[in-house]
């Protein structure tokens, strides 16, 4: 009878352990923004930092990596409102120069989602139209952010690239933790 008891008493705990894991809500958000990007010029925001000696440092030349400092904005104008910066690293990381191996931060300066950032990484492939990147976490208004983002080149005049940027952002938020203000 003991014995029985016992086992009862554990499969209870058990399955109130078990009802007691996972428990959260799951928030999804999508924004779109648009990176503005300067290759040369007075507002440049991208240089070239580092590569391989006696070569070229392009992004047509593997071993080339860059620091970037881009400016986002709400819309595709670069006069609309501000919305951040994206900065991060990127690299020329194919022998064949056609992917770049890139890591970067959304630092949202405006709006509801101010001092929160958004992290991904990936391979951004040169040739493609529209690439992704994983989300791999974000701070504040974007924490235990996963995801993906998309970017897509819809401007380039001379050295000035416009990239639409598309993040499709799911946070799944344990129950107890009262540390973000649901958005």
């Amino acid at each position: 009878m003991a014995k029985s008891l016992a086992i009862a008493s554990l499969q209870i705990l058990s399955l109130l352990l078990l009802a007691s894991l996972g428990q959260s809500k799951t928030v999804f958000t999508n924004l779109t923004v648009y990176d503005h990007e300067f290759r040369s010029g007075d507002g440049q925001s991208v240089f070239p930092v580092a590569g391989l000696p006696n070569a070229t440092w392009g992004f047509n030349q593997f071993g080339t990596v860059f620091v970037v400092d881009n400016t986002l904005t709400q819309s595709v104008s670069f006069k609309s409102a501000l919305v951040g910066r994206s900065q991060g690293i990127a690299a020329v990381a194919s022998l064949d120069n056609t992917n770049v191996e890139l890591v970067i931060t959304f630092l949202f300066t405006n709006g509801k989602y101010s001092g929160s950032t958004v992290e991904m990484k990936g391979i951004f492939i040169q040739s493609m139209g529209v690439n992704e990147l994983a989300i791999l976490g974000g701070t504040k208004q974007f924490r235990y952010a996963t995801g993906y983002a998309t970017f897509e080149v819809v401007s380039q005049v001379g050295d000035h690239l416009i990239l639409k940027v598309n993040l499709y952002i799911r946070q799944d938020i344990p129950d107890d933790y009262a540390g973000i203000a649901l958005h």
